[in-house]
């Protein structure tokens, strides 16, 4: 029986395919990205992964099993604790505070985003706040699988580092738990798939956005 995650990949392949080969990424792991966007883009993605969290912990309060509620508190305080340190080491590195980074307000992307994460949970059930999480998860390990192998001419030692969580084998274990939760769910109780297909979509849609928000530099308008 083929896995619900594998599907949805599937059906929205004419997104997923584009994700690896975004001008962004590309320069990144190549070490050709101008450090001002890559600046932009940390202070964006950590505002992100406030929004990530609190997403995480409504999935918890929803999970109808202990096994699924435990998966979602886990992967919170590991964003809450680890990475988020983690994350404030090299904003340090590009020399800004967490002062700095938290007063920043989020560009037009990635505020509807964090809003779309927010409401699919706060609104729909465990299964479908988790899909709506999972192209995050899901699509920087495979960005970076595609593209580890423009690290060996990266001399750029702040981006080899950033690339290089995302191509650990912690990572990629965490990441197939996270699928494994979601297959489970669909297995244990099969929802209404164009709904929870539309989710995905949504998010995956969203990641490739978030790329071109940090390409950009995107900035409101007035």
């Amino acid at each position: 029986m083929e896995r619900l995650s594998e599907r949805l990949k599937s059906d929205v392949m004419h997104v997923w395919r584009l994700l690896p080969s975004h001008p962004f990424v590309k320069a990144l792991y190549s070490g050709d990205l101008p450090l001002d966007k890559f600046k932009f883009y940390a202070v964006q993605d950590y505002n992100y992964l406030v929004g990530l969290v609190r997403s995480l912990a409504i999935a918890a309060s929803k999970a109808g099993s202990l096994k699924v509620a435990r998966l979602a508190l886990e992967h919170a305080n590991f964003l809450a604790s680890t990475e988020m340190a983690n994350y404030e080491r090299m904003l340090s590195k590009l020399g800004l505070s967490l002062e700095e980074v938290v007063r920043e307000e989020p560009a037009p992307t990635n505020e509807a985003y964090v809003n779309f994460m927010i409401a699919t949970c706060s609104l729909g059930t465990a299964l479908e706040c988790l899909v709506a999480l999972l192209p995050c998860y899901w699509s920087y390990r495979e960005i970076a699988l595609e593209n580890s192998r423009l690290l060996e001419y990266n001399n750029v030692e702040l981006y080899r580092e950033w690339a290089s969580v995302y191509l650990s084998g912690d990572y990629g274990e965490a990441v197939e738990d996270y699928r494994r939760a979601v297959d489970r769910l669909w297995d244990e109780e099969p929802y209404n798939y164009s709904r929870v297909l539309n989710i995905f979509r949504r998010a995956a849609r969203y990641e490739y956005m978030f790329w071109d928000m940090a390409w950009r530099m995107e900035k409101w308008p007035v």
